[in-house]
């Protein structure tokens, strides 16, 4: 799933996301992959995973889209490669 950044409590260590379907999703600084807390800016646009938590929707395995995107391509050029 995709969403962008909202929200961002630096000194807490966690922030929202609200993802493409419209919903609000919880993050901790712990379940970033690949990334510094500190480098996150509100309106980023975010790929992750979502989990149901004790309380509500939260996102896990966070990363850039732009990196999700490479992600994902690089097998597709794989699959057709000459």
């Amino acid at each position: 799933m995709t969403g962008v950044i909202k929200e961002i409590v630096r000194d807490k260590g966690y922030g929202f996301i609200e993802a493409v379907d419209g919903r609000m999703v919880f993050f901790h600084q712990r379940w970033l992959k690949k990334l510094r807390f500190r480098n996150l800016n509100i309106g980023d646009e975010m790929a992750f995973l979502i989990n149901d938590g004790p309380r509500g929707l939260r996102a896990f395995n966070l990363r850039l889209a732009s990196d999700e995107d490479e992600i994902v391509r690089r097998p597709v050029e794989l699959l057709f490669k000459d």
